[in-house]
């Protein structure tokens, strides 16, 4: 028996596109300054994938990924959450706070001092202070999609310090990794293919250029940003440092400047495409990749609502048709 329900007036048509153009997001936070209007190049950083744009693209989404896009907008919304899936409490994202650490390899030792983020149904992480830092990726998730390679704590020997870097991934919470085989997610040595990365692209620049360009910040973070993100995201805050480190991930991954961010939606946009799929990628590879690594994974109702901003009509009377087949 089909679950296919039956095609709804025009009235209702028209009201349901103009819902999916109202998706807001839950902070007020809003920025008017759309990425076409920035001046001057981009951080070296923010160019990871060299080859974005060579893969082969189809023309148009047909009806039944609308439809899917459709569904996907209109399911039940989840509970907030903390860290991953788990509920969020007051006490779950406060329970850790005041804990002490002592990474070492050279970085400074650091307590806990605020709350983990909440969660909301649209899976975007908030952040107490900071409305403008507003990621959907954990650091646990990220791991677990074997981001780096697998190898973002692999040993490494910094040219600057002389200072060799290992085991300063054992601050993590234990569950971040537990079950997942350290060897190739967490300190798969160099070199690697990009295969267990999850959309198999080997994107980003060694370590050394880190170092070279100023990216790195070593007393707090010797491995630069996803490392900062980790223990920004369980509750230490140190200043300066964080805002230079959102200020990077808002260039790269923000919604009103996020170069990657917008490239990407931009692409989708180019080939007449209205559905970002949760695990298959049509477009760039590359560009999904690096994203991943930066705590951003795209969304449907995020390049709808990039296209809403762009002018482009979301759903129109043909469309709308077609997602309530």
């Amino acid at each position: 028996m089909s679950n296919t329900p039956s095609k709804k007036p025009a009235p209702a048509r028209k009201k349901a596109a103009v819902a999916v153009r109202a998706a807001q997001d839950v902070t007020n936070e809003e920025t008017s300054s759309p990425a076409s209007k920035r001046k001057g190049a981009p951080l070296k950083e923010e160019q990871e994938d060299e080859s974005v744009g060579e893969e082969e693209r189809p023309a148009v989404a047909p009806p039944a990924k609308r439809r899917k896009a459709a569904a996907a907008l209109s399911s039940p919304a989840r509970r907030p959450t903390a860290a991953g899936d788990r509920e969020s409490t007051e006490e779950a994202r406060t329970k850790h706070i005041g804990k002490k650490f002592s990474p070492g390899n050279g970085q400074l030792d650091y307590t806990l001092t605020a709350p983990e983020p909440t969660r909301d149904v649209r899976r975007t992480f908030h952040f107490e202070g900071y409305p403008t830092f507003l990621p959907n990726l954990s650091p646990e998730e990220i791991l677990r999609q074997g981001s780096f390679g697998g190898g973002f704590f692999r040993a490494i020997k910094s040219k600057r310090s002389g200072k060799e870097l290992h085991d300063d991934w054992e601050d993590l919470p234990k569950e971040w990794w537990k079950g997942l085989p350290v060897s190739t997610h967490l300190t798969r040595p160099e070199p690697h293919d990009g295969k267990v990365n999850k959309w198999g692209a080997k994107v980003g620049q060694p370590y050394e250029e880190w170092e070279k360009n100023g990216w790195i910040v070593a007393e707090h973070d010797a491995r630069g940003w996803f490392q900062w993100y980790c223990r920004f995201f369980r509750g230490r805050r140190i200043g300066d440092e964080d805002d230079r480190q959102i200020g990077r991930w808002d260039r790269l991954a923000g919604e009103a400047s996020g170069r990657w961010r917008r490239i990407f939606y931009g692409k989708y946009h180019k080939a007449g495409l209205r559905e970002v799929e949760r695990d298959a990628e049509e477009i760039s590879k590359g560009i999904r990749q690096t994203l991943n690594h930066w705590a951003y994974e795209p969304t449907t109702e995020d390049l709808f609502r990039y296209l809403d901003e762009k002018g482009v009509p979301i759903a129109n009377e043909a469309e709308a048709g077609d997602l309530n087949e």
